[in-house]
This record gives structure tokens, C-alpha cells and sequence, in this order.
């Protein structure tokens, strides 16, 4: 049996080293190009980050911005300095001394410092973050209709008289999504809230109302995604209702100054649920329509 190559060494080291989540990076291998960017896009820490140029570095790239966006890089740091540092005394100790003390435990890799994550996990901190209720004990897929559903509530509070009636009366076309949902035959126009209550089981209503969710969200807090690789998405109400900021910041949100960065843990979950119903209810491979970011 041949031994590794130096890449494949570098490459197995590389990924040891990087948070691993394995249901949620699963999922990914399914998704386009355009996809994987707009996720990186949704959870890196600011616009200056650099996009990765290659999957596999989209993949990774994004893994490691979703997990520290939840765990605290710089408690890690400490806890894994503390950790190096017993091992530096341990290892200037006399021997004799040595006898008598337990060696302490290796450092571990930052990232196992940091917090396991999942999708349902994630999901469900989301929404106990918004309060809603159940959280711990509703399904997910219950939950993710709810999230949706939160999200919508709390704009529309936040909007003017003009707005709110924008958001509940201009149509969208429901034929621009017809590459991603064939099987629901959908067409012609409609509300945005009366298309969440179209084709449910196909997953149809979830992944309109999570783009839509993504789309307010981040206009409320003036980050430019690729919006126009979530079919259909450029004519939501997103798009329809005002330019960034309109929402007031996204203090509408409620969520803490500390802790983790949850408005970007947000976009990445309603990332997720889009392409958790667009591709768990399609019948063979979609596409979408590729665009530059």
C-alpha cells in the first residue's frame, strides 16, 4: 500500500484543524457553485473577507465562519494557551517532581474548544433567540415555518403604513420558480403570503418564505448578497419594499450586543433552510440560474 502524498498529508491536516460539521457540510455537496458562495457570503464576518475561489475552500471557508460566528474564537485561544502553557511547566518539572503530578492533557485543536454544532441544534438556538415558543421541543421542520414566520411579524412592525401595505399586497410571480419546484406546477401571480401556503409538502412555501426572510434581513442591515442565484428572489418583497437600512438597522431583531454573532448565524440557518427544501423535495438535479457575484 502506498503511504499518503504531501498533499493529501497537508490536505488530511488542513481539515483536522477546521471545525467540522459534518451533517450540515453533507448537505453542501449537493449545491452549486453560486450556492456554496451565497452561503460564505451569508456567515463570513464582513464583506472584507475575501471569497474563496475554489469548492472546497467555499465549503471549509464557510464551516469555520458559521462555527466561530457561534463560538467564541478568543475564549478558545485562551483555553488552548492555558492548556499549552500547563504542558511548558509539566515539561520543566525534575523528574522527581514529575512522579507525583498527573501529566496534563494535551492541547487540543482551537476548534475543539468551540461548541458542537448541527443543523437542529442551530435552528433551534435560533429561535430561542426570538423567543418563540417551543423551541426545544417543536420539530424542526415546524420550527423552520415558525422562524419564517417570526421574521415576518417583526418587519412588518417595523415598517411604515406604505410598507406594510406593499408587503402584503404586491405579487410576486410565482412562475419564476418553476425551475426549482416543477413538480408544484405553480404560476401567475401571487402574494407573497399567500405563496408560503402554496405546495407546502414540496417544500415550495418553506423555501420562498426563508429567501424572502434572508432577503429582509439583510436589507435591514445593508449586507449585499447574491441574491439573484435564490430563483425568484429578485422579485420578492425583499426587492419590491426599499433600499437597505429600511428596517431600522435590524434592531428589530432584539438580539444582544454580545455573545454570538446571531444575525449572521440567522442568514446562514434561512440559507440553509432554502436549500434544505429546495433540494430534500427535488426529483432529480436542479439548476439555477447562474449569475456573477
Amino acid at each position: 500500500m502506498f503511504g499518503r502524498t504531501p498533499t493529501e498529508a497537508l490536505r488530511e491536516r488542513v481539515s483536522s484543524m477546521a471545525p467540522n460539521i459534518s451533517e450540515i457540510e453533507s448537505s453542501m455537496s449537493g449545491w452549486s457553485i453560486e450556492e456554496l458562495t451565497a452561503f460564505f457570503c451569508c456567515v463570513r464576518a464582513s464583506e472584507s473577507v475575501s471569497i474563496p475561489e475554489t469548492r472546497d475552500a467555499l465549503v471549509r471557508g464557510s464551516l469555520n465562519e458559521l462555527f466561530w460566528a457561534y463560538s467564541s474564537k478568543s475564549t478558545a485561544q485562551a483555553k488552548q494557551s492555558a492548556d499549552k502553557l500547563k504542558e511548558t511547566i509539566y515539561d520543566y518539572l525534575p523528574g522527581r517532581i514529575k512522579t507525583n503530578v498527573p501529566k496534563p492533557t494535551p492541547a487540543k485543536e482551537l476548534h475543539e474548544y468551540g461548541s458542537a454544532l448541527s443543523y437542529e441544534y442551530l435552528v433551534r438556538e435560533v429561535c430561542k433567540k426570538l423567543d418563540i415558543q417551543g423551541a426545544s421541543v417543536e420539530p424542526t421542520p415546524m420550527l423552520e415555518v415558525y422562524l419564517v414566520e417570526d421574521l415576518f411579524v417583526k418587519a412588518a412592525a417595523q415598517m411604515n403604513a406604505q410598507q406594510r401595505h406593499a408587503f402584503l399586497t404586491i405579487q410576486v410571480q410565482l412562475d419564476d420558480f418553476a425551475t426549482v419546484f416543477p413538480q408544484t406546477r405553480v404560476s401567475g401571480p401571487a402574494t407573497t403570503l399567500a405563496a408560503l401556503a402554496v405546495a407546502q409538502g414540496s417544500g415550495f412555501g418553506v423555501y420562498v418564505g426563508a429567501t424572502t426572510a434572508l432577503g429582509l434581513l439583510s436589507h435591514a442591515v445593508g449586507v449585499t448578497l447574491p441574491f439573484a442565484i435564490y430563483t425568484g428572489m429578485t422579485s420578492t418583497i425583499a426587492f419590491l419594499i426599499g433600499p437597505f437600512g429600511f428596517l431600522g438597522a435590524g434592531a428589530w431583531l432584539g438580539f444582544r450586543i454580545l455573545g454570538p454573532e446571531w444575525p449572521r448565524i440567522l442568514r446562514g440557518v434561512l440559507h440553509l433552510i432554502a436549500m434544505r427544501a429546495k433540494y430534500a423535495h427535488a426529483p432529480k438535479p436542479l439548476s439555477l440560474a447562474s449569475t456573477g457575484v
